[in-house]
């Protein structure tokens, strides 16, 4: 047997008994290894924050992973209750090997929709406090730093005030076209 009729005869095994569980769990392993492994990668992110992201990221998968297979195989289990077995002729019932595949789709939905989001979110954080990992924007916040304002520049008095004229009538202009021209001003002011 030489190598194209091994690939063929996995091809045909994989064609014929695949199950959507199979599927979502390989793509649910893959995910659990690479993304820890290229967040912890990223030069650019704080080293804390990697650690925590990475975690999280492959408990959810490993929380993944028996969920899918669990919710698939009981809801084709369903399917075998819902359809007879045998036809009236003794042959297996094709309708059942549909609705297994069909159920176990759903079951997989359901297993992503629900299962999953609702048990990491009781399982993931007392995980993460056990470790002693918080997330990122959970952590103690940093003392502020108080800037000296001694040394801070002082704006300059309009000229009507430090001339002291009043009797001009320009007086109320003048104060405002001597005025610094910084920041944002609204409506020429």
């Amino acid at each position: 047997m030489g190598l194209t009729d091994s690939i063929k005869k996995i091809c045909h095994n994989l064609g014929t008994n695949n199950k959507p569980t199979y599927v979502v769990m390989a793509i649910a392993t893959v995910k659990g290894i690479a993304r820890p492994t290229f967040t912890m990668m990223d030069k650019t992110e704080n080293p804390e924050t990697k650690k925590y992201t990475a975690l999280r990221e492959g408990l959810t998968e490993v929380i993944a992973i028996p969920a899918y297979w669990a919710c698939g195989e009981l809801s084709a289990k369903a399917a075998e209750k819902l359809f007879p077995q045998k036809t009236t002729n003794g042959a297996v019932n094709p309708a059942l090997l549909k609705a297994k595949k069909n159920l176990m789709f759903m079951g997989v939905c359901a297993a992503a929709l629900f299962i999953i989001p609702g048990a990491c979110s009781i399982v993931i954080k007392p995980i993460m406090d056990k470790l002693g990992l918080k997330a990122p924007d959970k952590k103690e916040p940093k003392p502020e730093l108080h800037v000296n304002t001694t040394n801070v520049l002082q704006q300059p008095k309009p000229i009507n005030q430090t001339l002291n004229i009043n009797n001009n009538k320009y007086n109320t202009l003048n104060a405002y076209a001597n005025r610094p021209q910084i920041g944002l001003r609204v409506g020429g002011l």
